[in-house]
């Protein structure tokens, strides 16, 4: 594992009290460093079961730009937010 900033790579961490997110991850993209930020923290998240089979039905649909389904993409902010918020 690669680490910028401390932090590793593919590791979530919980995002700075100034962000606009819950959780943050470093991830490599297209060979550089990025930063996904995932669960904005404005959202009233409601992780009842019923909830949760709903959001992972409509989130697994989502596509990227060249229409490839992103719940599988680990550079994708949907992936990890099924993984770690949704545990999916």
């Amino acid at each position: 594992m690669v680490k910028k900033n401390g932090k590793p790579l593919y590791k979530p961490f919980n995002a700075p009290t100034t962000s606009k997110y819950k959780k943050m991850v470093y991830v490599k993209k297209d060979g550089k460093k990025r930063k996904i930020g995932f669960g904005l923290k404005g959202y009233k998240h409601n992780y009842s079961a019923k909830a949760r089979k709903s959001y992972l039905a409509r989130s697994g649909g989502i596509r990227d730009k060249s229409g490839k389904l992103t719940k599988n993409n680990k550079n994708s902010a949907n992936y990890w937010a099924r993984k770690v918020l949704w545990k999916a």
